[in-house]
């Protein structure tokens, strides 16, 4: 942020400076503002991901009709997503360029949200500090006056807890973002080569084997994506 929190003060004696108690990390914390959250942030990785792992299924001859219901059959949209996949394959390395770029931009959201959790978490203990301040003062005030303070250090008090549940869900979307890279990184660094290297090397051994091999690899590609998935929605 632009400029450190302000260091608690003690609270003037008159009506109008106690109901604006506070007014100095109010102020701060209008100007540092926070990253707005976006929604949905892994589904264009997972669009991706998703087309690689067709692209793997269209690989094995007849896979992605097996995998389509009687209804799907029936309109023929087995078939045309077969084609489709088969027309993807050309495009595996500009899929796997793609998914890349949005792993990175996804990393640079987790660092963002990384960042907003620090900042909603740091200022919801600046503003208990200006409570306890605040606090060490109301004995020491006419009866009057402890009354105006009791109601500014109230609002303080709800301000604080929302900056509590801001840092909160800040941090439950930095673990979704967490979650969805781990998986993809998998998926990318590890799954996808060995079944690459399964493909290209069904001449040199059993096809049947390679084969059985690749539609592993595939089924634990789409077992991630599905856990990712459901974690997101």
């Amino acid at each position: 942020m632009s400029s450190p929190w302000p260091v608690p003060e003690p609270p003037a004696r008159d009506a109008s400076s106690l109901a604006r108690y506070g007014e100095a990390l109010l102020a701060t914390l209008e100007r540092a503002g926070a990253p707005a959250a976006a929604d949905r942030a892994g589904q264009p990785l997972l669009q991706v991901l998703d087309q690689l792992a067709q692209v793997m299924q269209s690989a094995t001859p007849g896979s992605v009709r097996r995998q389509a219901g009687w209804w799907d059959r029936l309109w023929g949209r087995d078939v045309a997503r077969e084609l489709d996949a088969q027309a993807w394959q050309p495009r595996l390395g500009v899929l796997r360029a793609q998914a890349e770029a949005a792993l990175q931009a996804l990393r640079d959201q987790r660092a963002d949200r990384d960042l907003a959790q620090a900042r909603a978490t740091t200022a919801a203990h600046v503003v208990q500090a200006w409570i306890e301040r605040g606090e060490e003062q109301l004995s020491s005030l006419p009866a009057a006056l402890q009354e105006v303070l009791v109601q500014r250090l109230d609002h303080l008090r709800r301000l604080g807890a929302l900056q509590q549940v801001e840092a909160g869900q800040w941090k439950l979307l930095a673990e979704q973002d967490g979650a969805l890279l781990a998986r993809s990184q998998r998926i990318l660094e590890t799954l996808l080569p060995a079944w690459r290297q399964a493909v290209l090397a069904r001449h040199a051994g059993d096809q049947q084997q390679r084969d059985q091999q690749a539609a592993q690899l595939h089924a634990q590609v789409s077992a991630e994506l599905a856990s990712v998935q459901a974690r997101l929605d």
